[in-house]
């Protein structure tokens, strides 16, 4: 392992942590697991991080690039070289405002970006909750969507081109290929090319298997992209690079398609004395178009009584509810929107779900609804007492239609061990 140091210390000019404080650091994410890392690099620059590249496969060495630490099932924690791009490798790179484009570098913070779009009326789509922290090297890896992926999709939907470092060192830049540029790629004689081949086999001889076995829900984000690679669209290497957890290329730099912020918005909030009829309400909710839709349950909301900001933000919250929907709807105009809450509030009379609905139309009223959604894992992290909770079933996809019957057995499983659970999704 001194060799190794050495290796790393003579080559780079970022910093080489293998000391015992760092390594327990960088132990653990926002996951429930702890692993220690064999070391942690934290580069300068692109050049550092092709050197690491290099120097790690001469030593057998395997790498995990990590962002900001907020993976939920561990992907950011292994006993590898753990190369952080948060402190350093974090520009925004060049904007295109008449395209629609950013270039970036992966350790950028979504709000920290979004901030800097926000003047000249752009976005970068996919809202995690945790987007004061997440990286966006680190969504493009989890392929991470969010709150408004109803009309936004998942990040895959907004990365066009990649440069990322392979195994060999090499750096490469993935985007979208017409077939013939793909042939020539194909026939080049070095990594890139055989990542290229491989991709192109995997793809058809398993076209048939990849149809019938990929899970057909909006949400999917597990395991590599193959399905996206057998749908007839222009290839784009891109598609395979997101969601693959940094296991197969070292994300460097990234082109991601903006979108315009929306000119108006309106959010309303339906609140229900129970968690299973909350859920019953999911499907006619989405019936009505919303752009987004939001689960908290009661020990969420319970727990915003403890908290000195939160807790001037709870005058939404209307008696003692059992869970509440945030139900969000983007449109040209508020007074177009309005009408949508009314109506919402309308319909779930008349199916007779919920007891409470409270209408945010300001932009203040509005942010304390999502101020309390967003605090959601934090909050739960927070409980006082010895027994703490444990994030143990993560960005579970369940399609729409089983939603209710899912939480009702899992709710009975929990209830059934003497225990309890805080509930938040994306519904």
């Amino acid at each position: 392992m001194e060799d190794l140091v050495n290796a790393l210390k003579g080559s780079i000019e970022g910093e080489v942590r293998f000391d015992r404080v760092s390594r327990l650091l960088y132990s653990t994410d926002a996951s429930i697991y702890q692993i220690e890392p064999l070391g942690v690099v934290i580069p300068k620059h692109r050049v550092d991080v092709k050197k690491v590249v290099r120097i790690a496969s001469d030593y057998g060495i395997p790498i995990l690039p990590r962002g900001g630490g907020t993976a939920l099932a561990g992907q950011s924690i292994g006993k590898a070289l753990i190369l952080d791009f948060s402190k350093h490798v974090n520009r925004v790179l060049e904007l295109n405002t008449d395209e629609r484009w950013v270039r970036v570098e992966p350790g950028v913070v979504l709000d920290e970006l979004n901030a800097y779009l926000r003047p000249h009326g752009l976005q970068f789509a996919p809202d995690v909750a945790t987007s004061s922290r997440a990286n966006i090297g680190g969504m493009i890896s989890n392929n991470s969507s969010g709150a408004h992926s109803i009309v936004y999709g998942k990040t895959i939907d907004h990365v066009s081109e990649l440069q990322v470092i392979l195994a060999d060192g090499s750096e490469v830049t993935f985007c979208e290929l017409n077939e013939d540029a793909l042939h020539r790629k194909m026939e080049q004689k070095d990594l890139e090319g055989q990542c290229y081949r491989e991709v192109v086999r995997l793809a058809a001889v398993h076209r048939e298997e990849i149809g019938r076995r990929y899970p057909k829900v909006l949400r999917r984000v597990g395991g590599y992209n193959l399905d996206e690679f057998t749908k007839g669209e222009p290839f784009n290497m891109c598609r395979m690079i997101v969601g693959s957890e940094g296991t197969l290329a070292t994300i460097v730099g990234a082109k991601l398609h903006l979108i315009p912020l929306p000119k108006a918005k309106v959010l309303g909030v339906a609140q229900f004395h129970d968690l299973l009829e909350a859920m019953k309400a999911v499907v006619p909710i989405l019936e009505t178009g919303p752009a987004a839709l939001e689960l908290m349950d009661k020990m969420i909301m319970d727990q915003t009584k403890g908290s000195l900001s939160l807790a001037r933000q709870r005058g939404w919250i209307e008696g003692d509810p059992g869970a509440a929907l945030a139900v969000e709807y983007f449109g040209e105009t508020q007074d177009e929107l309005v009408p949508k809450l009314a109506e919402l509030e309308e319909s779930l009379k008349r199916k007779g779900l919920g007891y409470a609905f409270t209408r945010a139309v300001t932009q203040e009223d509005q942010d304390n609804v999502w101020n309390v959604r967003k605090a959601g894992l934090g909050l739960l992290m927070g409980v006082k007492g010895d027994k703490k909770p444990i994030a143990f079933i993560e960005d579970a996809a369940v399609p729409l239609e089983a939603l209710h019957d899912y939480i009702a057995e899992l709710h009975e499983v929990i209830t059934s061990n003497g225990t309890t659970a805080g509930y938040y999704a994306h519904a």
